[in-house]
């Protein structure tokens, strides 16, 4: 369980730092809200924007427990007992964490600006985050555990994508796509294994024919646990092993090449 609440951590410590930036770009600014055990971490990542938060609407809400001490200045920080009484304005990342996440989830990221990071035991059905992420975390023993990021913005979901792999490899956990047949398990790494998204790519061409490059980057994003940059190392792989063809036959593979199957 260690090796997990690592990983859990770095991802969402990683996710909301990028998200804060951007959140004190605009007028509209944010609201954090943990349901979990990370309302520290969260404090910590604020903290390192203390001389920004000033002129700022910024938010740390505490569902259920008590909030850290600690606040830098221009940060509000409040706590709640439930959910319940959450009426926050502007763009809103939420963190649930436990078995108790899977009835909220979708509630919590409906609306303009909603995102949500579950971390939770695998339910016995894994939803679905349209658009989003879903991630398995296989412990070596065997334990797994559901990290999912649920958001209506493509950018935002290709953010967290590269964060998710840009965490420190902690022994012991590796990545797991919910979607792959094989169940291939993948390591932690800035460079991963990319057979499960190769045979992906190949099925998704079996299935719409030659298309872009392009738009198997977009399905690479959306419908995988990979990063649209991964799509391209992936089909070069599959080109160099004939499973793939490309027009033009030569030159840098671009989003504008066409693929397709032999």
């Amino acid at each position: 369980m260690a090796g997990h609440t690592a990983v859990e951590r770095d991802v969402l410590v990683r996710y909301l730092d990028a998200w804060t930036a951007k959140a004190l770009r605009t007028q509209r600014g944010g609201t954090y809200v943990e349901c979990g055990g990370f309302a520290a971490d969260a404090l910590r990542v604020f903290g390192e924007f203390a001389d920004r938060l000033d002129g700022h609407h910024l938010e740390l809400v505490v569902v259920g427990s008590s909030a850290p001490s600690g606040a830098p200045p221009g940060l509000s920080v409040r706590v709640i007992s439930s959910l319940a009484e959450l009426t926050p304005g502007g763009p809103v990342l939420t963190h649930l964490d436990g078995p108790g996440a899977w009835p909220l989830y979708a509630s919590m990221a409906r609306g303009k600006g909603h995102e949500v990071v579950v971390t939770a035991p695998l339910p016995p059905e894994a939803p679905r985050a349209e658009p989003g992420c879903a991630v398995e975390l296989v412990a070596d023993d065997g334990e797994v555990r559901l990290l999912l990021f649920a958001t209506a913005d493509t950018k935002h979901l290709a953010t967290f994508k590269s964060e998710l792999w840009a965490v420190d490899e902690f022994a012991g956990i590796r990545y797991r796509d919910p979607r792959d047949g094989e169940r291939t398990l993948v390591d932690i790494s800035l460079t991963p294994q990319l057979l499960p998204l190769r045979r992906a790519l190949s099925a998704e061409l079996a299935r719409r024919g030659r298309c872009p490059v392009a738009d198997l980057q977009r399905f690479t994003l959306l419908e995988t646990i990979y990063r649209p940059e991964d799509a391209i190392g992936a089909l070069t792989s599959a080109i160099t092993a004939g499973e793939v063809v490309r027009d033009p036959e030569k030159g840098r593979l671009t989003p504008r090449v066409v693929v397709g199957l032999p």
